[in-house]
């Protein structure tokens, strides 16, 4: 069982750089730092479609690193289907080779685990080169370490039921039920939802900046992992 008491925001799909659909979304970022502070969390997980494009100007990214810079709790980013991982990759880019130490940014397409000893976490997460429906974002999923929180950041379409189209980056109800994190921060949504399955607490954070057509109604998931009382979590406004 885990032995630390933790805090996290979780967060996903600000699409910094998008004049046209996102207009407000550096304010939106703001508010989500500042979220970090006022509910003293010790971490902020920022799930895909940070960028709205890999063609976003660098000095948006160089507002980014800096806002991320100024806090103190460390960010964890997954990249998403806006932000892929790949040859022109915004990640690749001048502003993330000076990338604050407080920033750590999933690469790997085939799944990493980046440990925090200090604060007895471990978070996995997998970058997708492709939005396609062959892209699995849960697939190799580890097993949580003893002692250790194991919490998992995937962006993808969770897949209900009764839905018909196959969609790219699927995620099915019985992988989620099948993994092994205590908390799976999912981003892709522009809406909060809680999509758990089994004993596995599983939520998309919803966009800072309020669904589409409802600007402003913006928040953030704050998740409570603590070892006496398991794993919980609940919006906050912000902006």
């Amino acid at each position: 069982m885990p032995e630390k008491k933790l805090r996290l925001v979780h967060t996903s799909d600000t699409h910094l750089g998008d004049p046209g659909g996102h207009p407000e979304s550096a304010d939106a970022l703001v508010s989500v730092v500042e979220a970090v502070s006022h509910n003293e969390a010790d971490m902020l997980l920022i799930v895909g479609d940070v960028f709205d494009n890999e063609r976003v100007k660098d000095d948006v990214l160089e507002w980014f690193v800096k806002e991320i810079g100024q806090m103190q709790a460390p960010a964890v980013l997954l990249p998403g289907n806006h932000d892929l991982i790949h040859e022109t990759s915004v990640y690749h880019r001048e502003a993330f080779k000076h990338a604050p130490d407080n920033l750590f940014v999933f690469r790997s397409t085939e799944g990493e685990t980046m440990s925090f000893p200090g604060l007895g976490i471990d978070l996995w997460g997998r970058a997708m080169t492709m939005h396609t429906p062959q892209f699995k974002p849960l697939e190799g999923m580890p097993t949580p370490i003893e002692n250790n929180w194991l919490v998992a950041l995937a962006h993808g379409h969770f897949h209900y039921e009764d839905d018909r189209d196959q969609r790219s980056s699927p995620i099915y109800p019985q992988e989620i039920a099948d993994v092994a994190c205590h908390y799976l921060a999912l981003g892709h949504w522009d809406r909060h939802v809680d999509v758990s399955q089994g004993s596995t607490t599983a939520v998309y954070s919803g966009c800072p900046l309020g669904p589409i057509g409802n600007p402003g109604a913006g928040e953030v998931t704050v998740v409570d992992l603590d070892p006496q009382t398991g794993v919980s979590f609940r919006q906050v406004t912000i902006n």
